[in-house]
């Protein structure tokens, strides 16, 4: 390994932060068993944090999360589909609202956009804080302060920028998979659009879907198989993606609505959007597994 990362003490901050997010995707409840996996795991969790550290470098070197965002969809799938991206206008405020899919969503986003000025509002975790140059991209939700983040996101999009959010707050249902549950969401979307769109006078609201984030391989895993609830075998999907080249081999496809603005921007009318760009997603979707694309 080398020296300087074995010097390095936010390397050893990812390194713990990753070997945890791997062993909590088995979910053994057996501290023995956990520990095993963190021993058999120590290899790709180092790996995956000196790729975290080379991923910064790129971010310091632009300025931006353009460059590494396409290097991070380039390294995790083997395709990213983009549509209807030219909507994205190069001025004035947006905010981008999307259904939050899974790992690689938000840089799915972040490679297809023209804007360099995209903040995207997240919950605090344990790996943020070992990147400071993604955080500086972020704008953080404290969960006993909620409006902060709604304070500071107004703020930068005052300033002509972008944000990103997911209005769910949690991850949802991949549209390529479960459409029904993918749609069935939106109901839980927040009105904090409204909110935006009220105290930023000029804001450009543009919804856009992702899908295609899970491997399918992954999912098919006779380990990932045995896990019963749906959740845990995508979280556990995800993980192998990250510690497996084989199973980097999703197609994402993202696909970009038309601007909303004033009443149009109203929650009602972005889910109604929405729910077309999901179907509009999905079946993408079934043409590339009837082409086979992809496994079923």
């Amino acid at each position: 390994m080398n020296k300087i990362l074995i010097a390095n003490k936010r390397f050893w901050q990812l390194y713990h932060t990753m070997s945890d997010s791997i062993v909590e995707a088995f979910r053994f409840k057996n501290r023995i068993l956990n520990g095993f996996v963190r021993i058999l795991c120590f290899p790709f969790a180092v790996n995956m944090a000196r790729v975290s550290i080379s991923l910064e470098q790129i971010i310091a070197r632009d300025g931006h999360l353009q460059g590494v965002s396409q290097a991070l969809m380039d390294i995790l799938t083997q395709e990213l589909r983009i549509h209807h991206a030219t909507v994205i206008p190069s001025t004035k405020p947006i905010l981008f609202v999307g259904n939050h899919a899974g790992m690689g969503d938000s840089f799915s986003v972040f490679a297809s956009s023209s804007r360099t000025d995209i903040h995207t509002l997240v919950f605090n975790n344990g790996m943020l804080q070992g990147l400071p140059l993604f955080l500086q991209f972020a704008i953080v939700i404290d969960k006993d302060n909620p409006t902060q983040a709604l304070r500071d996101s107004v703020r930068h999009l005052k300033q002509g920028k972008s944000v990103l959010m997911f209005p769910r707050g949690q991850i949802e249902d991949d549209p390529a998979l479960y459409l029904d549950l993918a749609i069935e969401s939106l109901s839980e979307w927040s009105s904090s659009i409204e909110f935006f769109v009220k105290h930023v006078p000029d804001l450009q609201v543009i919804p856009f879907a992702v899908g295609g984030v899970i491997s399918r391989r992954a999912l098919n895993n006779p380990i990932t198989q045995r896990y019963k609830t749906r959740n845990n075998r995508h979280f556990l999907a995800a993980t192998f993606q990250l510690m497996f080249r084989r199973y980097r081999d999703p197609i994402v496809s993202i696909v970009y609505g038309d601007i909303l603005t004033k009443e149009s921007a109203k929650l009602e009318n972005v889910q109604i959007k929405m729910e077309a760009l999901l179907r509009k997603l999905h079946i993408e979707y079934e043409q590339m597994v009837a082409d086979k694309q992809l496994i079923e």
